[in-house]
């Protein structure tokens, strides 16, 4: 199978090109979501030739004028860095990117971040580690993560402080990064269980509706609820419900609405509302409305008015 890179990550190129006054003449535009990664490869390694690493790791600072990209909305509704750079991991899996970040958090604000390939016979490129890692940092100033500070390892002082990159000489191996932030303190979850029984599974689906892309687990739900995981299980089962039942029916209309409005691709409608892959987005979908993805859009579209 050929490599792949996400038509989303050129958008964020060309846009961070054109933030910089320079101009985006790699490859066209994409009709489905991915362009073959060696024409990226290939236009990176002409921007780092023409232009220097200090070009390439500010190209991500273009998601900060980007408010419509569906994939920067998924990820900013992470709630501090550490979380998005889980969606970011998930994001990776679902488009069975050949390159992977790993993360470790020896503890609170602060991770460590590798850029790897799953063929270690064909590493990222330093170029497409600035890439990655700038387009990161730009999404964690986005979260609004106080104190924010990011580096290759080995660097003396921070390369991003205080939203800026300082110029430096880079090392040769910028494959992995520390990053650090103020974490904030934990918010105290308001009472759901307090809430008139009638609308207390309202109020539960609402929570997971507005953020159906997040790595939800019974112990999330429950802890947004002040109440302990048993306690959420029992309380369901008592309406002849389940945490697999609220968030899977979530996901599913969520995908549903985002088919029927618009040009969103489908792959990314997958991602948006949480599903592992395309393949179990399509197999949930069908299972359930006995349509693929596709068909439903082609048969529910919203269609402009002439």
């Amino acid at each position: 199978m050929s490599d792949f890179a996400s038509e989303a990550m050129l958008r964020v190129v060309r846009a961070g090109l054109q933030r910089q006054g320079l101009t985006a003449d790699g490859p066209p535009p994409a009709r489905q979501a991915h362009v073959p990664l060696a024409d990226k490869r290939a236009w990176l390694d002409r921007l780092w030739q023409a232009h220097g690493p200090d070009v390439i790791v500010r190209l991500g600072q273009a998601v900060h004028d980007m408010e419509d990209e569906p994939l920067s909305l998924a990820l900013l509704l992470a709630r501090d860095p550490a979380d998005l750079l889980q969606r970011w991991q998930r994001l990776e899996r679902f488009v069975h990117s050949r390159h992977r970040t790993r993360v470790t958090q020896p503890g609170p604000g602060l991770l460590l971040v590798r850029h790897v390939s799953l063929d270690p016979r064909r590493p990222p490129t330093p170029a497409e580690d600035l890439l990655v890692f700038g387009l990161l940092v730009a999404l964690c100033e986005r979260l609004d993560a106080p104190g924010l500070q990011a580096r290759p390892t080995g660097v003396p002082g921070w390369s991003r402080n205080q939203r800026r990159w300082r110029t430096h000489a880079w090392p040769g191996d910028v494959s992995t990064w520390e990053v650090r932030w103020q974490a904030r303190p934990a918010t105290p979850p308001a009472r759901a269980a307090s809430v008139d029984p009638d609308r207390w599974v309202a109020l539960l689906q609402a929570r997971l509706a507005a953020d159906p892309g997040r790595g939800w687990t019974v112990g999330a739900l429950a802890r947004e609820a002040a109440l302990s995981s048993r306690t959420l299980q029992r309380q369901l089962a008592h309406r002849g419900l389940s945490f697999t039942q609220l968030l899977s029916a979530a996901r599913l209309a969520g995908a549903a609405r985002l088919l029927a409005a618009g040009a969103m691709p489908t792959a990314e409608v997958g991602y948006v509302c949480g599903f592992s892959d395309q393949a179990h987005f399509t197999r949930q979908f069908r299972q359930h409305t006995a349509m693929t993805p596709a068909v439903y859009r082609t048969e529910f579209a919203v269609r402009a008015v002439p």
